[in-house]
This record gives structure tokens, sequence and C-alpha cells, in this order.
């Protein structure tokens, strides 16, 4: 009898799970984000300082999405519930967190999330997208919102996050920033989402 032997596809293999973990550490995280591998994203960041007009880029923190943005997005292409996604809708509300982060997939919310006035969850702007240049090449858009501190104290940001609501919905990502934001009353911080699709 002739022994026959199947062939594991490659995202399967020993070599694939060793990509794979690699893409979920930083410095993957980053090279998943230029290589425009999907699911692959990007949160940049600027602080102004409102007595000298002083204009910070705190630089750029990638990520990739949790399991809540996979089915958010499979629902909103399906027109069906994924997942209990019953209500999807496109996630550009950018929230922000006092907090720094331990990401994990199964994340559903926003752990230290921040009320204070002007710095609460609001809706981002979607701004440029990127079409594919090839055949099942990546896509992009971004997503942007500027905070004004204007509660009546100094709040320091350490991470953010984009929903598909005001309030509650679906977590599609999240992130720490790279350097914290330490936002003095009336300091604004400008939040710029890059999203790979």
């Amino acid at each position: 009898m002739k022994e026959t032997t199947t062939k594991v596809p490659f995202q399967f293999s020993r070599y694939g799970n060793i990509i794979k973990s690699f893409l979920h550490t930083k410095i993957g995280a980053r090279i998943g984000f230029y290589l425009k591998i999907k699911g692959f994203n990007r949160v940049g960041i600027i602080h102004t300082e409102s007595l000298t007009g002083k204009q910070r880029f705190l630089g750029f923190s990638y990520n990739s999405r949790v399991n809540k943005g996979a089915d958010l997005i499979a629902s909103l292409i399906t027109g069906e519930v994924q997942n209990s996604i019953s209500t999807p809708l496109p996630p550009k509300y950018i929230a922000l967190s006092t907090a720094s982060l331990t990401p994990d997939k199964t994340d559903t919310t926003l752990a230290s999330e921040t009320s204070a006035t002007g710095l609460a969850r609001a809706l981002g702007t979607q701004g440029s997208y990127t079409g594919p240049s090839t055949l099942d090449g990546a896509a992009s858009y971004t997503v942007t919102k500027s905070f004004t501190n204007t509660s009546a104290g100094a709040v320091t940001i350490q991470s953010a996050a984009l929903f598909d609501a005001a309030s509650t919905g679906n977590l599609f990502v999240e992130a720490n920033f790279s350097t914290s934001a330490p936002l003095a009353v009336n300091d604004v911080l400008a939040v710029t989402w890059t999203v790979n699709l």
C-alpha cells in the first residue's frame, strides 16, 4: 500500500506559526503595517501646548485588530450578525485612555477610558483613502480627531482605541502611544489612525 502525505498549508506550518508570533510583537506589528498586511494599523499623535503653541509629534504606535474588530468588519461586509455584532457601524469613534494597556485579542473595552471634559470618546473624521494598486492589494483610510483638554486639571493620555459607537459599541483596534501625552488645561491632542484593509 502506498503511503500518502498531506502537505500542511504554510500558515499552519511551524514557520507560519513563527511568523504569526513575530507579527504580534511591537516590531512585527510595525513591519506588518509597512508591508500593508490587512489588519495591521497605526496611530499617530501630535501634542500642542496651549501656553506656548509648541507642537510635538509623539510618534507612531503600531497594532493589530482585536477579535471584535474582525467580527465588526465581517458584519459590515456580509450585512449579517457575526459573533453577536447586531448593529455594525463603521469604526470612526476615537477613545482615549489614561492607562498603559496590555492589549489582547479578546479585549472588548478600552481600559481606563477617560471621560474628562474635551477628551471623551468622539466621532473622528474620515480622511484620505488609498485604494489598492494591484489585484488583492491593500487599501487604507485614516480617521482623525483633535481633542482639547477643557477639564479642570492636567490629564495624561497613554493609549487610544477605535469604536463603532459613541458609547459602549464594538472595539475595533487599540494601542499604547509610543510616548504618553501629558495634557495641561487647553492643550490639544491630535490623533490619526491609519487602518489597513
